[in-house]
């Protein structure tokens, strides 16, 4: 495995820089202050995305130790508490607490388990929004988490969807975990319009600009739509690609160690 380590200035450029790395064949993602930390198991697939980079700084080494890796990893995913709920990977040997319902997700390299900011707010509104009965789509789904919490919120009928093969075996895995009985995955959702009741979306900015017209597509009137992944700076932008469709009902802001991360629930007009 390779280790590849980018810095970046400011937040447009590490934007630039993940939406490269959707076209690459990646094995996890750290971020650390002005750094981001990305894994590849291929020498080609790194020279590749070297390539890509034009004149940018690339430090790379192999990572030669996976037995150390994989400990670092483990460490890396903790259980996560967002009541109703305790989301725990599959290696943790603790004890659930009294009252919450375990969800059990065993992170790759490239997804993790919830404990993002970005993710626990979308697992709040979630909480906040999913009635029983609902007709349910994450899309951009990872390990499955947010499908898998909407069925156990009593969603009727669940969509998960991500362009991203490995993403869709690792939910499959983890829906098939869960006991989970109503969830569809996989792409196919051009055909059903108005269909759903809530959807929610917890990716980069770029995408959900470009997703827009989809979401609106396949909401149904008063749908509820939740997005995340989204920095303080902008919000501006988003608001003004949405407010001839959407209307904002709800926001909320989560800090991690290096910036404010928000998420927004709109609701369709």
């Amino acid at each position: 495995m390779w280790q590849a380590t980018l810095e970046y200035a400011n937040d447009n450029e590490k934007d630039n820089i993940l939406n490269c790395l959707y076209l690459f064949n990646i094995k996890g993602i750290w971020e650390k202050e002005g750094k981001l930390i990305v894994y590849f198991e291929d020498k080609e697939e790194l020279d590749s995305f070297k390539e890509s980079l034009q004149d940018r700084k690339l430090f790379f080494r192999r990572v030669k130790d996976n037995l150390k890796w994989n400990s670092l990893w483990k460490k890396f995913h903790r259980p996560v508490s967002i009541r109703p709920f305790f989301i725990t990977p599959t290696f943790f040997k603790g004890r659930k607490p009294k009252g919450l319902r375990k969800i059990l997700v065993k992170p790759s390299f490239a997804f993790g388990t919830g404990s993002h900011a970005t993710t626990k707010i979308c697992i709040y509104f979630l909480v906040k929004y999913v009635k029983k009965g609902m007709k349910v789509i994450d899309m951009g789904t990872g390990t499955g988490i947010l499908a898998i919490i909407s069925e156990k919120l009593g969603a009727e009928e669940v969509y998960a969807t991500d362009i991203d093969p490995i993403a869709l075996k690792e939910a499959k895995d983890n829906i098939k975990r869960n006991r989970c009985k109503k969830i569809v995955l996989g792409n196919e959702i051009d055909n059903l319009n108005n269909f759903f009741d809530l959807c929610v979306a917890n990716i980069v900015l770029d995408e959900l600009l470009k997703l827009k017209e989809l979401f609106k597509k396949i909401l149904k009137e008063k749908g509820i739509l939740i997005l995340s992944g989204i920095l303080e700076e902008q919000i501006e932008e988003l608001l003004e690609k949405y407010s001839d469709s959407f209307r904002l009902i709800n926001r909320k802001k989560k800090r991690d160690r290096n910036f404010n991360w928000f998420g927004l629930v709109f609701e369709k007009i």
